[in-house]
C-alpha cells in the first residue's frame, strides 16, 4: 500500500514541476531559475513535512512521494553541464553553490516552521 501513497504523490509533484518548467520555458530566462526555485521550496516543504508529520502514510506521500517527484537531481545535473560546456561557468557555480546552500537552508527553516 505504500508504493501506492509514494507513487500518487509523486506524480502529483511531477506534474507540478513540469507545469512549472513550461511556464519558465515561456519567460526565457538564461539561467535555471525554475529549477533552482523548485528544489529549494521543495527542500523547504521536505523540512516542513518531516518536522510536523512523524512517520505513516501522510509522510511517505507528501514527503517521498510528492517532494520527490517535484524537486529533481536529473534536470539539476543537466542545466549545470550545459552551462559548464556552454563555458558559463560563474553561473555554473553559482547555481550549484545557490541550489545546495539555500537548500540545506529551506530544508532548516522548514524544520523550524
Amino acid at each position: 500500500m505504500s508504493f501506492l501513497l509514494v507513487g500518487f504523490g509523486a506524480s502529483i509533484g511531477a506534474f507540478f514541476r513540469n507545469e512549472l518548467t513550461a511556464l519558465s520555458q515561456r519567460i526565457k530566462i538564461d539561467f535555471p531559475v525554475i529549477t533552482l526555485l523548485i528544489n529549494i521550496f521543495g527542500a523547504l516543504f521536505l523540512g516542513i513535512f518531516t518536522a510536523n508529520i512523524h512517520g505513516g502514510g501522510l509522510l511517505l506521500f507528501l514527503g517521498t512521494g510528492f517532494c520527490g517527484g517535484f524537486t529533481t537531481y536529473g534536470t539539476l545535473n543537466m542545466e549545470l553541464s550545459q552551462l559548464w560546456f556552454q563555458r558559463k561557468f560563474f553561473r555554473c557555480f553559482l547555481y550549484f553553490a545557490l541550489t545546495y546552500i539555500i537548500g540545506i537552508l529551506g530544508f532548516i527553516i522548514g524544520i523550524h516552521i
